[in-house]
Order: C-alpha cells, then sequence, then structure tokens
C-alpha cells in the first residue's frame, strides 16, 4: 500500500478524527496548567510532567484506536472469491494493517525520544548546576564604610579594588566594578525620565551576575573589622558570610588581604582547576593610596604621570602602575621610553598570567607584532568584556590591527546600549564610531547609517561626519551627502569642512567617479585661497593631477616637516609624473634612509604608495608586506580605503596583505 492510500483510508475510517479529539485535548490542558499551576501552589515543573505524560500517550491513543474502532467497522474491502463473487475481506492481516501499526512504531520512538529530551533539560541535575556554573560574572560592590568618619571611604574603594585585583589575577571569573556599576547608572538615569535604576536593578537587567561580593567595615577600639558575603546573582539568596577579620587601624590592606583570600578560597574551592593560586603579597598602603588617586585623574595628564611615579617611589615592587606608567607614555607616542620602561619590568619577577599577559601586550604592541597584540588583548577582554574602556580597547584592535570586522559585533553586542547617554560617554561614542566602520568594511552601509544619523545629531565630532559621508557614497546615495554638505558647510570651521571636502573627494575616487571627486577636490582648492588649514590644498592639487602645483605646496611643507613620510612620498610621485625621475628616486631613497624604529611600517606604506603612482606592482606589494608585518594599521584611509591602490583591490596578493594577521 502507498503513502497517499494510506492517508485516504485513514481519512475514511475517521482515524484523523480520534486523533484530533487526544490531540485537542492535550493542548487545553496544557494551556490550563500553564496558567493555574502557581496559584494552586503545584510544583513549577507541572506543565513539563504534563507534557511528557501527552507524548507518550499519544501512541497509546492511537493504538486504541484501532483496537476499540478499526477492528470493529463493518467497513470491509471486497474482494473476489474463485466462483467469481464479491465477498468481505477481513481488516486483520491486511496491508493497511501493516502500515498502520508502521508508523505507530515511528511516531512512538520520536515521542519517546522528545520525552527523554525534555526529562534530560528539566530533570537532571548534574546538567541545572553545569549551567549555573557557566555564569562566572561576579558583581563587586562597594564595601560600606560603617566608622563613620569619612577618611576612611578611600579603604572602601580599596577593599573592592584589591578584590577585583584578585580574582582578575586568578582567572575566576569576569568581574563587574563598582565603577563599571556607577558608570552604568549616571548614563543610564540622565538619559532617562524613568523611575532611576539603582545598582542592584543594573547588576540583574544588564549584567546578569552570577555572584554579588559585598560587605561593610566598622571601627572598634582602633581596630577595623571587616565582613563580607557572596550572594546568588539569579536567586537572590545568601551563599556563605564570612567571619569577622580583624587589623590595626592604620593597616587596612591586612584586612583588606585576610578577607580577599577567604573570597578566593570560597570561589575556586566551586572549580578545582583555579586552585594553583600564586600569591603575591600586597603593597603598601601609601602606594595603593597613590594609585587609586591617578586612575582618578587619568584626564589630567600631567597629575596623572605624577601620582603614578608618588605611587612607585612609595613601592618599588608595587607591578600596576609601573605598567600603566608603560601604557602611558605608549598613548602620547614616546614609544621610546615607553620600551625602555617596560624592559625593566622583568617578566620573570612575577608569576601571575594577567601580569605577564599585560607586559606581552605592551612588548607587542611596541615591537608591530599586532597578533600577538590581539591575542593578548582578547585574553584582557575576556577576563573584564563589560568594561567600557576594555570593551571599547578591543574593537579597535580587531578592526585596525588585524582587519577582522566581522569580530566586532559580537564585542559591541557584549554592552548594551539601552537608555545610555552617548552624550556624556567617550567610550560609547567610540564603540558606535568603531562599530559604524566595521559595518562598512562589510558592506552594510545601511546598517552604519542608521548607528550614524543619530549620534551626529548629538555631537559635533569630524570623524563621525566623515563616516556618515562615506557610508552614503558607498551606497552611491548622492543626494544625501549634497544635503548633508550644504547643510553644515556654512556652520562649521575651514578647517573640518576642508577635511570633508578632501575625504569625500577620496571617496569617489574609489568608486572611479573621478567627476564627481574633481567637484569637492576643487571646492576644497577654492576655500584655500582664503586659508590653506592642514595642508590639504597639496592633496587637492595632487588628486587632480595638477603635479606642479601640489610639488610646489609639498616642498613648502618640508621647510616645516623635513622628515615626514607622507609629504616625502607625494613629492617623489609629483616629480615622476612631471618627468623628474631622478630627484624622484633621490626622494625614495631618503625616505628609506629614515629611521625605522618606532615607525611601525609608515615608511614602507609610503614608499609603496609611490610605486603605486609608478606603476610598479611587485614594488608595490613588497613594501606593502613589510609594512603590515612592521605594524602598520588598517584605517579609515589604508589599504582597501586609499585610492591610490585601487587598482589592486581585486589582486589576490592584496587580499594576502589584508588578511595578513588572521
Amino acid at each position: 500500500m502507498n503513502f497517499k492510500k494510506f492517508i485516504r483510508e485513514c481519512h475514511d475510517k475517521e482515524v484523523f478524527k480520534k486523533l484530533s479529539i487526544y490531540i485537542v485535548s492535550c493542548w487545553v490542558l496544557l494551556q490550563v496548567i500553564a496558567v493555574i499551576w502557581e496559584p494552586l501552589g503545584l510544583p513549577h515543573k507541572s506543565v513539563s510532567f504534563f507534557l511528557i505524560l501527552a507524548l507518550i500517550g499519544f501512541p497509546i491513543s492511537g493504538f486504541l484506536v484501532w483496537k476499540f474502532h478499526l477492528r470493529h467497522l463493518d467497513y470491509k474491502e471486497m474482494t473476489l472469491n474463485e466462483d467469481g463473487n464479491l465477498v468481505k475481506k477481513a481488516l486483520r492481516n491486511s496491508p493497511f494493517q501493516k502500515m498502520y501499526f508502521l508508523i505507530l512504531l515511528i511516531v512512538s520512538i520520536i515521542s519517546l525520544l522528545i520525552a527523554s529530551l525534555i526529562i534530560n533539560n528539566n530533570f537532571n541535575d548534574k546538567k541545572v548546576v553545569q549551567n549555573i556554573e557557566t555564569n562566572d560574572k561576579i558583581a563587586v560592590l562597594k564595601f560600606g564604610n560603617n566608622t563613620g568618619d569619612k577618611k576612611y571611604d578611600i579603604v572602601s574603594k580599596m577593599t573592592a579594588d584589591w578584590v577585583i585585583h584578585r580574582i582578575t589575577e586568578n582567572n575566576v571569573g569576569q568581574v563587574i566594578s563598582p565603577e563599571i556599576v556607577d558608570d552604568y547608572v549616571g548614563l543610564i538615569n540622565t538619559s532617562t525620565n524613568l523611575k532611576p535604576l539603582d545598582n542592584e536593578r543594573i547588576i540583574k537587567e544588564y549584567f546578569s551576575a552570577g555572584k554579588l561580593i559585598s560587605g561593610n567595615f566598622y571601627l572598634k577600639n582602633e581596630k577595623l573589622l571587616f565582613q563580607g558575603s557572596i550572594t546568588d546573582g539569579a536567586k537572590n539568596i545568601q551563599l556563605i558570610s564570612f567571619k569577622l577579620v580583624e587589623c590595626d587601624s592604620e593597616s587596612p590592606l591586612e584586612c583588606i588581604e585576610k578577607l580577599t583570600q577567604l573570597i578566593l578560597g570560597f570561589l575556586i574551592s566551586e572549580n578545582s582547576e583555579n586552585s594553583n593560586l600564586q600569591v603575591e603579597s600586597p603593597p603598601k598602603y601609601e602606594a595603593f593610596k597613590y594609585l587609586i588617586d591617578a586612575k582618578e585623574n587619568i584626564s589630567n595628564s600631567n597629575l596623572y604621570i605624577e601620582l603614578l611615579n608618588k605611587s612607585i617611589e612609595a613601592d618599588e615592587d608595587y607591578f600596576e602602575p609601573k605598567v600603566l606608567k608603560v601604557a602611558y607614555y605608549y598613548n602620547v607616542g614616546d614609544f621610546k621610553k615607553s620600551d625602555s620602561l617596560r624592559k625593566l619590568i622583568t617578566p620573570t619577577s612575577y608569576t601571575n598570567n594577567r601580569q605577564l599577559n599585560l607586559l606581552n601586550m605592551y612588548e607587542a604592541l611596541l615591537k608591530g607584532n599586532n597578533n600577538k597584540v590581539y591575542s593578548c588583548s582578547k585574553k584582557e577582554y575576556d577576563i573584564t568584556p563589560f568594561d567600557l574602556l576594555s570593551n571599547s580597547s578591543f574593537m579597535t584592535i580587531a578592526l585596525q590591527f588585524v582587519n577582522k570586522p566581522e569580530d566586532i559585533n559580537p564585542i559591541f553586542e557584549e554592552i548594551s546600549m539601552k537608555g545610555m547617554d552617548v552624550e556624556n560617554c567617550t567610550y560609547c561614542e567610540y564603540r558606535i564610531y568603531v562599530k559604524a566602520l566595521s559595518e562598512i568594511e562589510l558592506g552594510n552601509y545601511n546598517t552604519a547609517i542608521e548607528l550614524l544619523i543619530d549620534i551626529n545629531d548629538k555631537i559635533d565630532k569630524v570623524k563621525l561626519k566623515r563616516t556618515l559621508l562615506t557610508a552614503y557614497i558607498r551606497s552611491r546615495n548622492d543626494k544625501k551627502v549634497e544635503e548633508f554638505i550644504s547643510n553644515i558647510e556654512f556652520s562649521i570651521s575651514t578647517k573640518d569642512i576642508q577635511n570633508l571636502y578632501l575625504h569625500i573627494g577620496k571617496e569617489y575616487l574609489l568608486l572611479n567617479l573621478k567627476e564627481k571627486a574633481n567637484n569637492y577636490f576643487n571646492k576644497l582648492i577654492e576655500s584655500c585661497k582664503e586659508n590653506n588649514e592642514d595642508g590639504n590644498l597639496a592633496l587637492a592639487y595632487f588628486f587632480t593631477e595638477d603635479y606642479s602645483n601640489a610639488a610646489n605646496m609639498f616642498q613648502q611643507e618640508l621647510i616645516k616637516k623635513p622628515d615626514n613620510v607622507n609629504i616625502l612620498s607625494k613629492l617623489a610621485s609629483c616629480n615622476f609624473k612631471l618627468g623628474k625621475v631622478t630627484e624622484s628616486e633621490l626622494i625614495i631613497e631618503k625616505l628609506k634612509q629614515l629611521p625605522s624604529a618606532y615607525n611601525y611600517g609608515n615608511i614602507e606604506y609610503a614608499i609603496a604608495q609611490y610605486f603605486a603612482v609608478t606603476g610598479e606592482k611587485d614594488e608595490v606589494v613588497k613594501h606593502l608586506l613589510k609594512a603590515v608585518s612592521q605594524g602598520n594599521l588598517y584605517t579609515p584611509t589604508t589599504y582597501l580605503n586609499d585610492p591610490l591602490f585601487i587598482s589592486y583591490f581585486e589582486d589576490e596578493k592584496f587580499e594576502e596583505i589584508l588578511t595578513f594577521w588572521h
């Protein structure tokens, strides 16, 4: 019997009608139980119990339909006997019966498999425990100062900082610090008229922390007494309350370290893999105090470095201020000093993995090893993914150091932007900027536009305007470009509008739309007659192929910046186009002789640009590979965003350059 005929007979024999009564009845009962189990005080897994019974009962229902309905039907199939007369043929052992029980067997197996899956997911204790343990997010709340003396407020902050330090250095879990929570509270509450969110609601709604560490301390007979506890974040029940820790009021770090060891002992006992602790002695009180002050004054560059130096003077063995000092000089561009300071911190003096990772990251940064920078920064990000600074930094490294735009969205989505006051959050702004750049690189122009339209209304930054214009141009929306420029060209500074004209022109060159590009280059040239900002006039002449005027302008700029690699490269290119080949080759030789230490591939990139103009493909590829291997970055103006390399975009070797660090 074929399946189509079997279905028709089931319909004729009202099999579907009988089974549908069972299915509809179960569905109605399921809806009722889902609503009334809680008011009736039934177990919260009552729905699961009923669903399992319904699944097991379905094949039984099919068997009962056969036994009490199909077997007793008056209707029988007719056949011819030996005499040629019609007789009734019994259903027993008929093709219909065989097919019916085969289908019933398949349905029984499927029902049992689904029931076993429900049992495994809802009644397997080991699975539940595993799910709970996978949430390793730990929120550390501020420790309450119950001494009545404000001078101990700093001890409250020190306690939270030291607990966080210990948790992260031993890789016990991802930590949500009081500062992160405070940032969220401030940014969200200032941007909404709804009821203000407190710390606990922020932790629950935005971070879903598995555990909350809290506590307080008070003063008794010149002694500080600390108490702490750990709470289950999901169930809001206290897991443990630690015994009181006592120390001299002038040495609070003794208490803090003792309490921290108790906290670590509890957390690590849940996972034996982390039981191999490498305990480092706490820093001196004054050193820790100076470090906290430094972090609070990070926007004041001079005060920040002064306080870091005081912290190191107070405790020469204190690791954190030393590595922050390395970071400070790297960020201000003094790479040589940053490198020398890094070398003074001997990695073998520290057995802590996180400290070694930070040192390795700065070593990689200073050597231009972008792949190692990425892997080290990812380890740091995995520890503190909710920290806005750590999150935005890792986004930048993923996009501009190793050219992995596809990595950006998961990092961005780690922190909810719901209710964020972007106008007062520098890191929020930067995260949106990097996210938009990544969407443009992936060709998702409309997504980038949606991200940037709103923020451009709130924040007046040229880089945000420039990125929105890029998205408009690459999505071929010329009308929006014209509207955007006409709305702002008389309301922003000459310097800013000239930078935007130059950017728009280069973007149109990337699309091989030279006429549109020249329109904006000419606007730039016209505006520079009154005020030439940032040397943009020379670049406008260069891209409109007016090499004579461009060469004159670059010569003037070289007087002020004799070793500027970009000016030298462009001047050499102009000379080549003007037939002054010898002069251009001499400039390239000068470029090659410039000091390469801490240059990070900028010289090689500039030379590659020159050979792109001269049309020497092998030289272009060779020098671009050198540039990227030395740490040259993938920025909004380099590689795929540089119109000088447009003829190489489809080349296999150019693709190798773009994926060099993959």
